[in-house]
């Protein structure tokens, strides 16, 4: 296990009612899945509210671009390395003086890869570690709208909600062969019903709060010039860019700052005992998007297809009642998404007369 702790002159100089606002605030909390997109923007977030953090990282090399995203933060932040989340004890040394836990980290999906095990172990194996401390408070675990998605796909005209329920037996497994986005949802379900039985079984002295966004788009912190596209971002971007119907049957997201200001809020008092989020945005249309980005970015090729060939709803007014949040429309989410790319050359830009 490694640490790596690093001062930053220009926070020693602080006044003094900003020294105080950090001694208050001076909680440490540990973040995995830093190095992705949610990870990032929701480090970030919690380092702006005046909180520690510790840095979970696969391998020590990854902490130098972390230094770099989080440079006006640097006193507050320290690496540790724990190589394979799925290892029971992993987080053990990690989670030493720490009061505050948010497990953004999830495997991804690639054909011929078993997700189920690792989106499993990697939830149960942090749990089980802060269980073994005192000093732990809330464990947040960042899921995902699959959680609550039938693998056959959500029916029509129906609203998801956090009380639906989709039963799942992790022993009946699911072939490595089946469409990487299948795998991805029963990885879900499956995390999100381990953590349930963890819950109930073991009664951790520490609150559980579970976020299930939608779609995620905004500006991606963890994103360099050079790096290729990929996630919902990139799947947006290929959707605008192509002449076929959307992947996604709806326009149905959340902007990554909603995302990462509840984790944040969740870490206070607003949430108790085991608790589920979902978050989103309104539906929108595909031809909404389609006029929003023709208008706004006239310069850019878009082939987008308009054709919405999914229709159901997410209700997150208990996100919104329970955690005060506002959700950014679907023109914040796309304006933030297409100008971080305009700005790294990753759209195709044509003369307009």
């Amino acid at each position: 296990m490694l640490y790596l702790s690093h001062n930053n002159d220009s926070e020693a100089s602080m006044p003094v009612i900003d020294k105080l606002k950090s001694t208050i605030m001076a909680a440490t909390v540990l973040i995995t899945g830093v190095t992705g997109f949610i990870g990032s923007r929701v480090a970030l977030e919690v380092l702006q509210a005046g909180y520690r953090a510790r840095l979970s990282i696969r391998h020590p090399e990854q902490a130098e671009k972390l230094r770099r995203i989080f440079s006006s933060h640097l006193s507050k932040i320290e690496f540790t390395v724990v190589s394979d989340i799925t290892v029971t004890g992993c987080f053990d040394e990690a989670l030493q003086d720490v009061q505050y836990v948010i497990h953004v980290a999830s495997p991804l999906p690639d054909r011929n890869s078993d997700l189920l095990i690792p989106a499993m172990q990697g939830t149960t194996s942090i749990l089980q570690s802060a269980s073994k401390y005192s000093t732990i408070r809330k464990v947040v675990v960042t899921s995902s709208i699959s959680s609550f998605i039938p693998l056959a796909g959500q029916p029509h005209g129906t609203v998801i909600t956090e009380d639906t329920g989709i039963p799942y037996d992790a022993k009946q497994g699911i072939s490595p062969l089946l469409d990487p986005m299948v795998q991805y949802r029963a990885s879900k379900v499956a995390s999100y019903q381990a953590i349930i039985d963890f819950v109930q079984e073991h009664k951790p002295s520490f609150d559980v709060t579970t976020f299930h966004p939608s779609w995620v788009y905004g500006r991606n912190p963890a994103q360099e010039p050079h790096d290729n596209l990929s996630g919902s971002c990139g799947a947006l971007v290929l959707t605008l860019l192509s002449p076929e119907r959307p992947i996604n049957g709806q326009f149905l997201g959340v902007h990554v700052d909603d995302v990462a200001a509840a984790h944040v809020k969740a870490l206070g008092e607003c949430t108790r005992g085991f608790q589920s989020f979902l978050l989103s945005a309104p539906r929108r249309s595909w031809e909404e998007v389609n006029a929003f980005v023709r208008h706004e970015y006239p310069s850019v090729a878009w082939r987008l297809i308009p054709e919405d060939w999914m229709n159901y709803a997410v209700d997150s007014s208990k996100a919104e009642k329970e955690l005060g949040l506002k959700f950014k429309s679907m023109e914040d989410q796309v304006r933030d998404t297409v100008d971080q790319q305009l700005e790294f050359g990753k759209l195709p830009v044509q003369s307009v007369l």
